[in-house]
């Protein structure tokens, strides 16, 4: 057990020991250990899996508008360890309070990205990790703040530490009929409630883990929707996040093309085009004045395309493949928002093949 004691009960001799301690360990530190840009310390060259060849062209943009992107190279370098995995790429990002970011990679582990997007860090390939079908990632901010990861492959729900640790493991919801369970994404609202999308299951539901119980709740709604857009209905419920402005959900409602803005209780508040994609998760990301919504979608008549939204209207739309020569984003799982020190990035997230990339908002008048 870790006890931290108050600063004036420390003999001062043991201070001075502890700093020269450290100033030994920094001096000891050389370029070839420490974390170079675009990958992590454990390899000495990094992975770009977006491409079948050489490095695209960085002046390429795609976008419109003041929402325009570039490929960042450098960013989007993977650690052999990860990028050794990524072909079986098939989750999203869970943004933390400190900046860092998470995700889980089929068949490797659970990953971490620095906040400052250089540093990604395989921090745990534990077999309750490996084993499944980490579809998504969910940051919660509560007891010390954990993540939740839907299986979609095995049926389950996993609650972790940030380093992995396992807290806790819900499978089959007793109230769920004979088909199959497989959840897809999940969402942390304010009400202690977690939403669960049985996406690629029967059911096509939302249903809610009760935080305080640590099991399923009673409040469930949703289902399989017809031919055209179906409010409260679902296509394929793939992708699910809380908007902590007005406290209500917004699916994504794939081969509808359309996101769904629902109350906590399951309401139909507004409907949301993607423009002839499909939205696989939606992500805030608030840059400046500018509150925008970041939807991945796996596929559109340009292969998968991420949308940018502002007050519910699709504003610009990023292009991989097309328009920066990211051959492997033939799909495009899930993007996130993130801004550092007051740049605009967009994480992106391939699956078959899987792939992962950064693009940098192109600002007028910025030089390379």
């Amino acid at each position: 057990m870790l006890v931290l004691l108050p600063m004036h009960s420390i003999p001062k001799q043991f201070v001075v020991m502890v700093t020269v301690l450290a100033m030994v360990c920094v001096a000891g530190s050389n370029s070839s250990t420490r974390a170079h840009e675009g990958h992590d310390h454990d390899d000495t060259t990094g992975v770009e899996t977006a491409v079948d060849n050489e490095t695209p062209d960085s002046s390429r943009v795609t976008g419109a508008g003041d929402l325009r992107f570039r490929y960042h190279a450098a960013l989007s370098k993977l650690p052999k360890s990860i990028a050794a995995g990524i072909a079986k790429a098939h989750g999203g990002f869970a943004k933390t309070p400190s900046g860092e970011i998470y995700f889980g990679l089929n068949g490797t582990g659970l990953i971490r990205v620095s906040a400052d997007l250089k540093t990604k860090t395989l921090v745990s390939k534990s077999n309750s990790l490996v084993k499944g079908g980490l579809h998504n990632c969910t940051y919660v901010d509560r007891d010390g703040g954990f993540l939740v990861l839907p299986d979609n492959r095995t049926g389950r729900i996993l609650m972790v530490q940030t380093d992995g640790t396992e807290i806790k493991t819900l499978g089959r919801p007793p109230f769920l009929g004979k088909g199959k369970f497989a959840p897809t994404d999940v969402a942390a609202a304010r009400d202690s409630n977690l939403y669960v999308c049985d996406g690629y299951g029967a059911s096509k539901s939302v249903f809610t883990i009760d935080l305080d119980q640590g099991k399923y709740g009673e409040l469930k709604f949703g289902g399989a929707a017809g031919p055209g857009k179906q409010p409260t209905k679902f296509s394929t419920n793939h992708g699910i996040v809380f908007d902590k402005v007005d406290n209500t959900l917004i699916v994504a409602d794939r081969e509808r093309q359309w996101l769904q803005k629902l109350t906590q209780d399951g309401e139909f508040v507004e409907g949301m085009k993607t423009d002839r994609a499909n939205p696989c998760d939606v992500d805030f990301v608030q840059h400046g004045d500018d509150r925008l919504m970041i939807v991945g979608c796996l596929k559109s008549p340009d292969d998968g395309v991420v949308k940018i939204l502002r007050a519910g209207k699709v504003v610009s739309t990023l292009k991989p493949k097309k328009d920066l020569g990211l051959n492997r984003f033939k799909h495009v799982h899930n993007a996130a928002g993130v801004v550092v020190e007051g740049k605009l990035y967009i994480l992106c997230y391939g699956w078959n093949p899987g792939c992962y990339a950064v693009l940098e908002h192109v600002v007028e008048g910025e030089t390379e």
